[in-house]
């Protein structure tokens, strides 16, 4: 949560590095709704596992498509590097 919050705080300066008041106070309510959500029971953790890997896996997809259409991959690059 503190490297979330780091990340947050880049774009509001409220978070600072991740680490002040206002940072712990919102990261504890964040995992209490999420224990909450376990404790309700299995179909809302299964629930919520599958909306954070759908959250994880569509930048990685948008990156792929975005240069394959870019034609930034250059084979001959990755294989020099390989």
């Amino acid at each position: 949560m503190t490297l979330l919050f780091g990340a947050i705080g880049y774009f509001f300066p409220v978070f600072g590095q991740g680490n002040n008041l206002v940072s712990i106070v919102c990261a504890s309510v964040i995992i209490w709704i999420l224990n909450g959500l376990v404790l309700r029971g299995v179909k809302e953790a299964a629930a919520l596992n599958i909306l954070t890997t759908i959250a994880k896996l569509v930048p990685i997809f948008v990156f792929i498509v975005a240069v394959i259409f870019l034609g930034a991959f250059k084979p001959s690059i990755f294989m020099e590097n390989f």
